[in-house]
């Protein structure tokens, strides 16, 4: 199973001193699973579970990393 991700939200410029806002990218059917680069590590995150710290299935230095982790996570 390869898996495919969609973008929700494109990355968006908050202005001088604010710096910017990543991405929002969903894993496609199964749209609860958010993909999000947090400091310097991506993860995965189920949205379904509004908890704190947030639910995080998978986590890579990578976007590659990330996705193998949670491809053999999700089999």
């Amino acid at each position: 199973m390869e898996i495919k991700l969609t973008k929700d939200h494109p990355t968006e410029w908050l202005g001088n001193g604010f710096g910017s806002a990543t991405a929002t990218w969903f894993v496609k059917g199964r749209e609860h699973i958010a993909v999000r680069k947090l400091g310097s590590v991506w993860k995965a995150i189920d949205t379904t579970k509004d908890t704190r710290p947030a639910t995080v299935i998978a986590r890579g230095d990578t976007r590659d990393q990330l996705l193998v982790a949670l491809q053999s996570k999700l089999v």
